[in-house]
């Protein structure tokens, strides 16, 4: 593994999923958020700073997978990478219409969000760590 291809590669990807999970929450899903209100924390009592770390976390270790298996096959490889993570990231998500009280829509949402987060950030693995 190339250090300090990793370092830049797990920042890159850090501010990708930072942005786009933003985006997606904070913007395109706010209103379903606003209609189940009673589910989640109010924005007051809401710790971004663990947010903040899972983000980091998540980054760090897709990262460090991604650099374990690296094989310089270009953005195929980043693309291949990304689906494997987004697959299992929205299989997670889609447990938690079986336990939580939330609308489908929502399930599928997150579902998809996951498969493109996972998408992205394997693409721009395969652009930033690259010999």
């Amino acid at each position: 593994m190339n250090k300090k291809r990793y370092v830049i590669s797990l920042f890159v990807v850090f501010v990708f999923v930072f942005l786009y999970e933003f985006l997606v929450h904070w913007f395109l899903l706010k209103d379903i958020y606003t209609q189940t209100a009673q589910l989640w924390r109010p924005e007051e009592e809401m710790n971004m700073f663990f947010m903040f770390m899972s983000q980091f976390g998540f980054s760090a270790v897709i990262a460090y997978i991604f650099t374990l298996h690296y094989e310089d096959k270009g953005i195929g490889e980043g693309i291949r990478f990304g689906l494997c993570i987004g697959l299992l990231l929205g299989s997670i998500d889609i447990a938690t219409y079986s336990y939580m009280p939330i609308p489908m829509v929502l399930t599928l949402s997150w579902v998809l969000a996951s498969l493109l987060k996972g998408l992205g950030s394997g693409v721009i693995l395969s652009l930033v760590y690259k010999r």
